[in-house]
């Protein structure tokens, strides 16, 4: 997926939560990859996309509470797909696609039908 937003396949959209769970999480399970981690961001082809308070508690209405606002963000970003591997979310793709126009997929799916 990053590839393909490398190519310009796709346009990338990412929130700030997602990046700083990104590094939490390598810095206690591959504390070695926070450094490439952190000059990887730099260039990454994304578009950071935060949601506001409102966002979040709506989007908290129809999924979990840990996923809110990462829902919220992408439908602030109006994205067409939200690349997940969460089961628990993507069990929830009708409800978010109904209300938020996003579609939930894992990312090989997304790359799968987005890429030539």
């Amino acid at each position: 997926m990053v590839l393909a937003g490398y190519r310009g396949d796709l346009h990338v959209f990412l929130s700030d939560l997602v990046l700083e769970e990104t590094e939490r999480n390598l810095r206690s399970k591959a504390p070695a990859a926070v450094a490439a981690f952190r000059v990887f961001r730099r260039f990454l082809p994304a578009v950071v996309v935060n949601p506001n308070r409102r966002e979040v508690l709506k989007a908290a209405r129809f999924v979990n509470g840990k996923d809110a606002p990462i829902v919220a963000a992408a439908a602030r970003a109006r994205a067409d797909y939200l690349a997940s591997y969460d089961r628990e979310l993507l069990g929830q793709k009708r409800e978010v696609s109904a209300t938020f126009s996003v579609l939930i997929q894992t990312p090989k799916d997304i790359v799968r039908r987005k890429t030539p």
